[in-house]
């Protein structure tokens, strides 16, 4: 546990010192190494952090970027909308 959280940590603080492209989109993958839970509690963190703090540009870029790594890794569940609303995720 305490790897995967250095680890998402680490995406969290890298996403928002990368510049937006294609590369910063790759290297935030090959920082993740194949662990897309961790892409995605990332993601959820920097979300959080927007909530509130809509002036937080650097945040949002960083939020832009990690969706765009996120998207590399193709769908990884069920579209279903009635499920993914029951678990608070929008389609």
């Amino acid at each position: 546990m305490v790897g995967t959280t250095t680890l998402i940590d680490s995406l969290c603080s890298r996403a928002r010192e990368l510049s937006p492209g294609e590369a910063s989109e790759s290297e935030l993958v090959v920082m993740a190494a194949e662990d897309r839970d961790a892409l995605e509690a990332a993601r959820d963190r920097v979300a959080y952090r927007l909530h509130g703090h809509a002036d937080d540009y650097s945040a949002t870029a960083a939020l832009t970027l990690l969706n765009r790594a996120l998207i590399r890794y193709g769908w990884s569940e069920r579209y279903d909308w009635k499920v993914r609303w029951a678990n608070h995720r929008k389609p």
